[in-house]
């Protein structure tokens, strides 16, 4: 579709440079320069977080189209460990400028930027969508913090919002189970980067980290438990495979030693190649240099690193029981497993890496239909249509009796 420009907010945590804190903050920056390459006034309001020891100038500049302003947090430390972002004259700011906009989206839940912007925009009386992209119910860590934060600080970021989006079916009936009425939950997917300049480059990638011509089982994300990567080392010691290296790539929040642990234990640290942060380009050439991308972690509501394999044309393997699993069973190129079942993972990662002439068929389908489904105009023609509505229901209850 092709909605009239509009005045747009985004408020997110973390965003373009925030590499360390998974998929928000790469959906988030995709979203928002889209929206404004077809048009739309687009201001990101975010923290300078970066990674555990570095963070992004605090300023405010134009970036692709987007009008950015960058808040310091009080401390790089608690927001990388505890996701607790406390961004210095981010609340007067949104107090200052909430009015001037037409619609905003808060990205995540349970964070100070957010319950900031919600409590801003409803005293402006300006309507907005909240994504919480699996960050909803206090799953994982924390949690004792997260239901605190929710009673308290953030009790009106989600009741207060005009539209919830779930990013899967799965996620739409997370919410529901909440409390949160369907009619106000609508299902917009995530979209992909399509736009990442030069080819992925796996070659590169292989040499930057001497993995010859082994065969690459690849993991990347965060190393939190949720991700399960404890059950995929376990798999891989029971693989029987020749010339064949499992790489774990991503920042350590939280599970990174007990998986060290688990490779000595198995006496895996041959076989076992960990990298650390990955960024910009160099996890693309990851995923291309990897012969099978396994993604084992529970909760996943939606898992953009999948998608973003079949994009560089390797096969991946998913829990079926998940928001992740649900997309990979829609578009193809992938195998579903049951979360925390070893056995069932070693399995997919075999017969995935003993017959790669069907699997690069089956990844060419699928990449098409992640384009078709995920594609970020695709998703933005969703979004303008959800701004649209909420900006004509908003108009209308403030249209006199």
């Amino acid at each position: 579709m092709s909605a009239a420009a509009l005045r747009i907010l985004h408020v997110v945590p973390y965003y373009e440079h925030a590499w360390a804190y998974g998929g928000i903050p790469r959906l988030a920056t995709t979203m928002t320069r889209t929206l404004a390459r077809r048009g739309h006034a687009v201001t990101v309001c975010t923290t300078d977080v970066r990674d555990q020891t570095s963070r992004t100038a605090s300023v405010a500049e134009r970036s692709h189209g987007v009008d950015v302003r960058v808040f310091r947090n009080v401390s790089n430390r608690l927001a990388y460990h505890l996701q607790f972002f406390t961004p210095i004259g981010f609340r007067a700011h949104l107090r200052a400028v909430a009015g001037s906009f037409d619609v905003a989206h808060i990205h995540a839940c349970h964070n100070l930027p957010g319950a900031f912007a919600a409590a801003a925009l409803t005293r402006a009386s300006v309507p907005y969508v909240v994504s919480p992209n699996g960050t909803a119910p206090p799953i994982e860590r924390r949690v004792i913090v997260k239901r605190a934060f929710a009673a308290t600080v953030g009790r009106h970021v989600l009741s207060g919002a005009a539209r919830v989006l779930a990013v899967t079916n799965i996620e739409r009936d997370q919410l529901a189970t909440m409390g949160l009425a369907p009619t106000r939950i609508t299902v917009v997917p995530n979209p992909v980067d399509e736009d990442g300049g030069a080819p992925p480059d796996g070659a590169a990638f292989r040499a930057a980290h001497g993995l010859g011509r082994a065969r690459i089982v690849l993991f990347l994300g965060k190393l939190t438990p949720r991700k399960g990567v404890e059950h995929l080392i376990h798999a891989f010691s029971q693989l029987a495979l020749p010339d064949t290296l499992l790489v774990i790539a991503g920042n350590d929040m939280g599970a990174g030693a007990a998986c060290d642990r688990l490779v000595r234990r198995l006496a895996l640290q041959a076989r076992v190649v960990r990298t650390g942060l990955l960024r910009d380009t160099q996890r693309l050439d990851a995923l291309r240099a990897a012969d099978v991308v396994v993604y084992p972690s529970r909760d996943e509501i939606f898992g953009l690193v999948p998608l973003e394999a079949l994009l560089c044309g390797t096969p991946v393997t998913v829990c079926g029981d998940s928001g992740c699993g649900e997309i990979i069973g829609k578009v193809g190129g992938g195998r579903l497993v049951p979360y925390g079942a070893p056995a069932a993972l070693a399995d997919a990662i075999a017969s995935i890496l003993s017959n790669p002439a069907e699997w690069k068929e089956r990844v060419a389908a699928a990449a098409p239909r992640v384009r078709r489904l995920f594609g970020a105009d695709v998703v933005c023609d969703e979004l303008e249509r959800v701004y649209v509505e909420v900006c004509g229901a908003a108009a209308h209850e403030k249209q006199p009796a």
